[in-house]
Order: C-alpha cells, then sequence, then structure tokens
C-alpha cells in the first residue's frame, strides 16, 4: 500500500524496504547501507536489524537457516510472512511499521571496497536523486515490488532462483504494456526493419503466446477510452505520456543494473546465464524500446508524405511542368521552394515537442530521429528524379546546404544533425565511371532502386553508352524497371 506523508513523498509498507520511494531514490537505502543480499548479523546492537555485508576471503555467503534461533531474524521473517498471508492488512498499519521500520537504519554495509549497489549515494550526487526524473505511479510500484522480491529473496532463501525467475517476468511484463500502448505493433513481425531483434526476442517471450490485446485496457468506457484519447492527434499521439513512461522505464533500469552484483553473489551458480541474460539482454533492450517508440512517434508527428514526390519529378509524363526540375542548362542562386515548405514542416514539428514539454534527452532523441527520417525522404526524393544536369546537380547541393542550415537553427544543442546520407547521394553524381560500380557495392545505405536512378542521371549528363548503363546497373543486379526513368 502507498500512502502520502507529510512532504507528499509517497511511502510503502514494511512488505518494501522502508522509504523506498521517499528521496526521489528508489533503492536509496541500500545505496548508503550496502547489499541487501547478504546478511552477516552484528549482534553490538540487539535493539536494530543490523547487518554485516562484507565477504571475507573464504567466507561463505550466510543463509538464513543460520540464524534461525535469532530474535532479529524470527521478527523480520514474520513480517514478511505476514505481508504475502494476509491480503486484506490494513494499510495503517503498514504505514506505522514503515515508520518504525526507518528508526532502526539497519547497518548494512557494502560487499567489496569501494563498491555502490546502486550507483552511489547522495553524497555523491548519483543515481536517482541527481536525475529527478519525473516517474509514472506505475514506475513507483514497481520500485516498491522490486523491493519486496529482494526482501523475499534475503528471507527465502531456498526459493531464491524461483523468485528471482518472478522478479525479471515482472520487468519484461512492464516493457510488454509500454510497448502495447505506444509501439507499432506491426514492427513484431519478424521482416520487420523497425525494431532490433534482440528487443523483439524479449517482448514475444515475454508475451508467452498472448497476444498484445491482452497486456492492453479494453477500448470503450472508462480506462480504455482514456487510453484512446491519450493517443489523439489532438493529444499530439500521447507524446508527453511516451516519455514520461519511457524515462521512468529507463531510469529503474538504471537502479536495476546496480543489483547485478548483489544478485550475481547470492543466486546460485547454475542461475548466472538467467542473470546474464537479464542484465545483458532485458536491462540493455529497455533503449531499444525508447528508439523505437521515439521513432514510431516522430513519424505522426512529422508528415514527410509528399516531400518525395515534391522533389522528383512527376511520373506523369503528360505533365511537363514537373519533369526536369534539376535538368538545368545554368546554376540557380536561388533554392527550390520545397526547401522552404519542408522548413516549415520541421518548424511545426518543434513547436509541438515544446508544448509536450519533454526532458532533454528524449528532445534530442526526438530531433534525431526526425533529422534521419527528412534526410532519408530527401534521397528518396532525389532519386525521383528524371533527368539531372551538372548545373541541376549543383541546385541539388544548394537546396541541401539550406535546408540543413536552417536545420541547424532548430534543433537543440546536442542533436546529431547528420545530413551524410545526402551528401554522399548528392555528390556521388561526380563519381568517376570507372569508380562507380565499387560505389554501387560499398554504399548498402542506398536501396537499388536509388542507385539505379543514379546511374541513370549520370550516363544521362555526362552521355554514357547505354551497353556502359545496362552493364552496370546489370552489375548490381538490379535492372531498369527498379526506376520510373
Amino acid at each position: 500500500a502507498a500512502s502520502r506523508g507529510q512532504g507528499g513523498g509517497v511511502k510503502f509498507g514494511v512488505a518494501a524496504f522502508g522509504g523506498v520511494a521517499e528521496d526521489g531514490s528508489g533503492f536509496n537505502t541500500w545505496m548508503e547501507k550496502g547489499n541487501p543480499f547478504i546478511e552477516g548479523r552484528d549482534s553490538s546492537d540487539a535493539s536494530t536489524s543490523s547487518f554485516d555485508g562484507a565477504i571475507r576471503p573464504g567466507q561463505k555467503v550466510p543463509r538464513a537457516e543460520d540464524h534461525v534461533g535469532e530474535a532479529e531474524d524470527e521478527e523480520e521473517n514474520a513480517e514478511v510472512c505476514a505481508a504475502y498471508i494476509d491480503e486484506d492488512e490494513d494499510s495503517d498499519e503498514n504505514d506505522n511499521n514503515n515508520a518504525e521500520f526507518k528508526k532502526k537504519e539497519p547497518d548494512v554495509r557494502i560487499a567489496g571496497k569501494g563498491f555502490s549497489v546502486l550507483g552511489g549515494s547522495d553524497r555523491d550526487g548519483k543515481g536517482l536523486s541527481a536525475r529527478n526524473p519525473t516517474l509514472t505511479a506505475s514506475s513507483l510500484y514497481l520500485l516498491q515490488s522490486v523491493a519486496e522480491y529482494l526482501r523475499l529473496m534475503r528471507v527465502l532463501t531456498p526459493s531464491m532462483p524461483v523468485i528471482f525467475q518472478g522478479f525479471c517476468s515482472l520487468f519484461e511484463r512492464t516493457m510488454v504494456h509500454i510497448f502495447g500502448v505506444f509501439g507499432q505493433h506491426a514492427a513484431l513481425e519478424q521482416d520487420s526493419e523497425r525494431m532490433t531483434p534482440r528487443l523483439r526476442s524479449i517482448l514475444v517471450q515475454a508475451m508467452n503466446g498472448s497476444t498484445l490485446a491482452s497486456f492492453m485496457p479494453a477500448v470503450g468506457e472508462g480506462v480504455g477510452a482514456e487510453a484512446s484519447s491519450v493517443l489523439s492527434s489532438g493529444n499530439l499521439y500521447g507524446l508527453k505520456e511516451r516519455a514520461v513512461a519511457l524515462e521512468s522505464l529507463s531510469c529503474i533500469a538504471d537502479e536495476l543494473m546496480g543489483l547485478k552484483p548483489g544478485l550475481k553473489q547470492a543466486l546460485p551458480h547454475k542461475e548466472e546465464q538467467k542473470l546474464e541474460r537479464f542484465f545483458g539482454q532485458t536491462i540493455s533492450s529497455v533503449e531499444d524500446l525508447r528508439e523505437h517508440v521515439y521513432r514510431h512517434v516522430t513519424g505522426l508527428l512529422l508528415n514527410l508524405s509528399w516531400v518525395a514526390e515534391t522533389i522528383g519529378d512527376s511520373d506523369k509524363l503528360s505533365d511537363k511542368l514537373k519533369v526536369g526540375k534539376y535538368a538545368k542548362k545554368e546554376i540557380s542562386t536561388d533554392h527550390s521552394k520545397w526547401v522552404d515548405d519542408l522548413s516549415a514542416e520541421l518548424t511545426q514539428f518543434g513547436a509541438k515537442l515544446a508544448c509536450a514539454e519533454v526532458t532533454t534527452e528524449a528532445l534530442v532523441m526526438l530531433w534525431d530521429f526526425a533529422i534521419a527520417e527528412t534526410a532519408s525522404t530527401i534521397v528518396d526524393g532525389f532519386s525521383r528524379v528524371r533527368k539531372c544536369s551538372s548545373e541541376g546537380r549543383a541546385g541539388m547541393i544548394l537546396d541541401v546546404q539550406m535546408l540543413h542550415g536552417n536545420i541547424r537553427r532548430l534543433a537543440p544543442q546536442g542533436t546529431k544533425e547528420d545530413f551524410r546520407i545526402v551528401d554522399t547521394y548528392v555528390k556521388a553524381f561526380y563519381t568517376p565511371q570507372a569508380e562507380m560500380m565499387h560505389f554501387c557495392q560499398t554504399h548498402l545505405e542506398f536501396s537499388q532502386t536509388q542507385k539505379v536512378a543514379l546511374i541513370n542521371q549520370m550516363a544521362g549528363a555526362f552521355g554514357w553508352a547505354s551497353s556502359v548503363k545496362s552493364e552496370m546497373i546489370a552489375g548490381i543486379g538490379a535492372n531498369d524497371s527498379d526506376t520510373f526513368v
């Protein structure tokens, strides 16, 4: 149960560690006082529940059964058992126990010289206290649940592997819930490139044969209707909610990483593979989930569907006004109109992000994805140009430079502003004929359609023989039908 203290902070019952979320750091007690998995007892103070976590050479990790006769253990075990047997326990009693537990301030020391269980204490300004994040209520409950799992592992030592499995499943299912609400469901398909294989594997395993619908509220009244409203275009597709959920999950993942040394020491050796998989795959895939969701919402907020067609020449032979935009005979000093239109679209995108008040880190990621998608779309547009002269290519370079300059003014500090894919494609026009085949074979970032279009543009501008052009197109495993030229 959770309740509000005088300072407005959330306090949890004794079934978790006292003060789990009291000061903004999910595991502050462990950061200051050590490893909760190691139970060496200090009998110097019989009135407190103190643990000596220092492990010395040749010393075994103490087990719960080694201390059955001690009153402190009996008291503690009774508390834990009561918390799980009596589910209807009064919340006020939990709060009183919580206050009593914090008064005891157990003396838990750190296993290993200079080792910090969860990234440091308040004195060195690390952990959640330093990040000062905005956490969801679900994240706080997740912190409480993690603490309870760890408490059980300490008390019910023989069942430690089973409890650890539940610990892992809890976090994995949390990831599935976030993906189900904010992710692109089609990305779960094996042939999709919108998700890393690592993240897909974690989500599929956590779902355990169930559908995503079983992890989401039903559409309709109540929670389902509220969820639909949150993800509507009028609410910027839930941009703020996505950011808070993802940043909360990321903060918890960072905190959990500090538990690995303690868990590795406490779990049986045969569980090491599961431990490494959880921290090496599941926890690491949180970043994959962030990237997937931010990339998806970027596509919803930034409309680029018109860009490629506007840049390229019309595929309608009757529409002569839209043919030969870059087949110029003189170098132009003015940029194309599409540059202004796309700059306006990006300005609107920036205004939407400002309204959502997302974190600086999330803001940079969203802009990175927006710029990457913009660059990819521009290359697609240039590949739709039927004919291009040397003067027209100079016009392309001018357009790219103007747009890139506008993006620098719009994007926040720290953004990659990576336009290399566009620069490479435009400047490839000047590649010598003898080196063109090597260029096509080494630049895998371009599709066959884009490479064929480039070859056709160069052949027309520099007067290549038809046989040379056909041989080159065949050499990259494509054919003339891969472009509309």
